[in-house]
């Protein structure tokens, strides 16, 4: 129980109080538990965490050892990787395990690789299972798991800017297909008013099956660590779609725009029509930086001011209940690949040396993350 001055120094100066002792769980294996009104990992053993870190580690050519870059996240502060961690780190550090394109239909594949599947034929099911296993079978085991990712910024909006849409896909398959008896078959029952309705409607059989096929496989291959499901964006989330994934999930992983200024209503949205916490799986304020051609949003004036911004965002993402953890995009400077012309700035610069300001604004805010984090 709390003293009485404890009491009245939280009501008065909290941020001068330390978390209390939690009597969180140590299963062996990182788990969810609501803490004190919010939601917070909690590693093996037992103790409470909001991971931060830096995505694609192991995706892009850093030029260094990755025990170098290891000593280099440490250094920042950080105490997780996310999605795109190299093999040799994950005994590290807590990480995200991801296969990135289970249905190879992200939003940024312009390279002609972008397609649906017929979600409904056995065959199709049956290689997504296996994708999942050994997904599952690669990571199962470690206890710095944090939990598994699917397809990234999957485009499923009727409405998109690839042209077409996964309706439309299934619906042109040939006669015999498994997904076009699907559509014959709803088309017998359908009553609904318009086609806009009608391919709505569809659009969630579809999820409903595309979710059902990959939460049973990852549930059935590895019952104990958390599922993220597909990760969507702001501009990518269909709320039918979402709701079809919740019942195989244990989170919603979200990569909001690289704007400063944390958009509570946006995430608020997704908490309450999902109720479950939310992790931000990949996310950076970009910079300027000498002559480069920055991609992403318009940069701030320097690196200092970017983590500024950045931390101040995750600071009242953090005053929310829902939100376990954000990851930084990008280890070092990157291009190609599915990129679009300009550099995918990175968080250090050649040599994994430190950025002049946004290091020290970085450090300070993992200071302030273990300061407020339950002591388990």
């Amino acid at each position: 129980m709390k003293s009485f001055v404890h009491l009245v120094l939280a009501a008065v100066i909290p941020s001068l109080v330390p978390p209390a002792a939690t009597a969180a769980e140590a299963t062996g294996f990182i788990h969810l538990e609501e803490i004190d009104g919010r939601s917070w990992l909690v590693d093996s053993q037992g103790k409470p965490f909001f991971a931060h870190g830096i995505t694609h580690i192991g995706t892009v050519k850093i030029g260094d050892p990755y025990e170098k870059i290891a000593e280099a996240c440490k250094d920042a502060g950080f105490n997780a990787y996310g999605y795109g961690c190299p093999d040799s780190l994950k005994d590290d550090m807590p990480y995200i395990a991801s296969v990135n394109h289970v249905v190879p239909m992200s939003m940024y594949r312009g390279d002609g690789s972008f397609s649906y599947v017929d979600i409904f034929d056995p065959k199709v099911q049956w290689r997504l299972d296996g994708q999942i296993r050994h997904l599952c079978y690669q990571n199962k085991d470690n206890p710095n798991l944090i939990g598994y990712c699917w397809t990234d910024l999957g485009v499923w909006r009727l409405k998109n800017n690839q042209g077409t849409n996964w309706v439309e896909f299934t619906r042109d398959l040939p006669a015999g297909a498994p997904g076009r008896k699907a559509y014959d078959s709803f088309l017998e029952t359908w009553k609904g008013d318009g086609p806009e309705a009608r391919d709505q409607t569809f659009l969630r059989r579809i999820a409903a099956e595309y979710f059902r096929v990959l939460g049973e496989a990852n549930r059935k291959y590895d019952p104990n660590h958390l599922i993220f499901g597909d990760r969507f964006a702001p501009f990518t989330i269909d709320y039918d779609v979402l709701q079809e994934m919740l019942p195989y999930v244990d989170a919603i992983a979200i990569q909001p725009h690289y704007n400063p200024g944390f958009p509570k209503a946006e995430f608020d949205r997704v908490h309450k029509v999902s109720g479950k916490p939310i992790l931000i799986c990949d996310f950076a304020i970009r910079f300027v930086d000498g002559d480069k051609n920055i991609r992403g949003y318009k940069p701030l004036e320097n690196a200092r001011a970017a983590g500024d911004a950045y931390t101040a965002y995750l600071r009242e993402g953090m005053a929310t209940s829902y939100l376990i953890g954000a990851f930084w995009c990008n280890p070092v400077d990157s291009t190609g690949g599915f990129q679009k012309s300009g550099i995918k700035q990175g968080f250090f610069d050649k040599g994994l040396a430190p950025r002049p300001g946004l290091i020290e604004a970085i450090r300070e805010f993992n200071k302030h993350r273990e300061e407020i984090t339950p002591k388990g």
